[in-house]
């Protein structure tokens, strides 16, 4: 009996190393290496790096210069000990950040930015008082024409942050310049920030960096529907402002270069990981790498550029299920999932800003013809249009609309909506893709 129990626990052992073995040297899919192969072929962005500005930018009285030599400073930093490293800015140390009033911020809601400061703009002045620096920057990043971060990942460290808060200050401020009197002012200012978003969503490092410059360009083309609805169809726009508002191309809609960043977060952490012997018998470095190429892969592939193009919902795939490569990586099966959500809301909110951007541009157009809107509107140009979501008046006739593709936010209705007219009373209360 004692033979016969030794023998099967044997055999049991012998078929459990087979298992793991097969397990372990599971070929990789040849969509697994191809989407491994997209992430990691991260091609350089051109042009001049703001991201010293951005970096520092809630710190006032410091010239270019300054900022590029405190962010050298923060870098060797990280790089010297990231788990050390603050991810605050050593400027803090001896120059005191803008402290910024909430209060200073136009809410998300149903009601617009320039309707809130309208109603109440001393609260708005106030907030804002001594953030003329800021503003100026703000300006300034407009610029620049990438935003690439230098701090590279470095283990499970999460990779240091700007500090996002400023960026949001841009759309009252420039809303108050409105009201103040400064139309031709505010107007350049937002189309300016526009141009900065959509160049923050194409360049920066993180998906994070992706949403916030998509935010910048929603609540910019928001607040320039309002102000250019108040002046005449013929009101010549500045000359900064027939760039920032052109279409968005495929490659701008991309979160491609935000999954590059994604993946190479993810890869230092799990490289990190497989250090010792024993985390190498339970995480498979490429198996792990593969599956998790699976959740950010997607955004590279042709498919996804002829998706943004055609104005169609992007095929976002689900976390890859568990199966044989998971015997012998059962942490990296875990992991991969963890850091699989589901990311259509984020590509359907870039296609959100294109069609944000493209219905500002029939707003314009279809105010400066002749005749009933609704019949205008059926020879709109087909670069303010996609034919996945024509634009359509409201059934009172005063707004231009399009469904909504990403999800609502508390306050928004299913369509993004812009006016056609500045005299209705009920302007103020309809609203949008913030």
């Amino acid at each position: 009996m004692l033979r016969w129990l030794g023998w099967a626990m044997l055999a049991l052992l012998v078929m459990a190393v087979a298992a793991w073995l097969l397990s372990r040297f599971w070929p990789l899919s040849a969509a697994q290496r191809e989407d491994r192969r997209l992430l990691e072929a991260v091609q350089p962005n051109e042009g001049r790096n703001g991201f010293a500005l951005l970096w520092t930018l809630p710190f006032d009285g410091l010239d270019q210069a300054q900022r590029e030599a405190a962010l050298a400073d923060d870098l060797r930093r990280w790089k010297a000990s990231p788990s050390q490293a603050s991810h605050a800015s050593l400027l803090a140390a001896g120059h005191a950040p803008l402290n910024l009033d909430g209060a200073g911020r136009c809410a998300v809601g149903p009601v617009g930015c320039l309707a809130q400061v309208r109603a109440d703009p001393q609260r708005f002045a106030d907030a804002h008082a001594g953030h003329a620096g800021l503003h100026e920057r703000l300006a300034r990043l407009a610029d620049f024409d990438r935003f690439d971060s230098p701090f590279l990942p470095a283990g499970s460290e999460l990779m240091p942050l700007p500090a996002y808060t400023p960026l949001l200050d841009g759309t009252s401020a420039q809303a108050l310049a409105y009201v103040q009197g400064d139309v031709a002012g505010a107007i350049e200012g937002s189309c300016n920030a526009v141009r900065f978003g959509r160049r923050m969503m194409r360049t920066g490092s993180t998906l994070v960096d992706n949403m916030m410059g998509a935010a910048v360009v929603r609540t910019h083309a928001a607040l320039l529907a309002d102000m250019l609805v108040e002046q005449s169809p013929d009101y010549v726009l500045p000359a900064s402002c027939e760039a920032a508002l052109q279409p968005l191309d495929a490659d701008e809609q991309s979160l491609c270069h935000a999954m590059q960043g994604e993946f190479a977060m993810n890869k230092a952490a799990i490289e990190a990981s497989t250090q010792t012997a024993g985390s190498r018998l339970l995480l498979d470095r490429d198996h792990t790498l593969a599956r998790i190429a699976g959740n950010f892969g997607w955004a590279c592939r042709p498919a996804a550029a002829k998706a943004l193009a055609a104005d169609v919902p992007l095929l976002v795939p689900l976390s890859p299920r568990w199966d044989v490569g998971c015997v012998a990586n059962p942490l990296g099966c875990t992991l991969s999932a963890i850091a699989g959500p589901s990311y259509a809301q984020y590509a359907a909110r870039s296609q959100d800003t294109a069609a944000m951007i493209r219905l500002l541009g029939a707003q314009r157009w279809l105010r400066q013809q002749p005749g009933p809107p609704d019949e205008a509107l059926a020879r709109l140009p087909a670069q303010w249009r996609s034919d996945a979501r024509m634009p359509q008046l409201s059934a009172d006739g005063r707004y231009l609309q399009v469904l909504r593709r990403g999800p609502a936010r508390e306050g928004e209705g299913p369509e993004i909506s812009m006016p056609l007219r500045a005299d209705w009373p009920g302007l103020s209360r309809r609203r949008r893709a913030d």
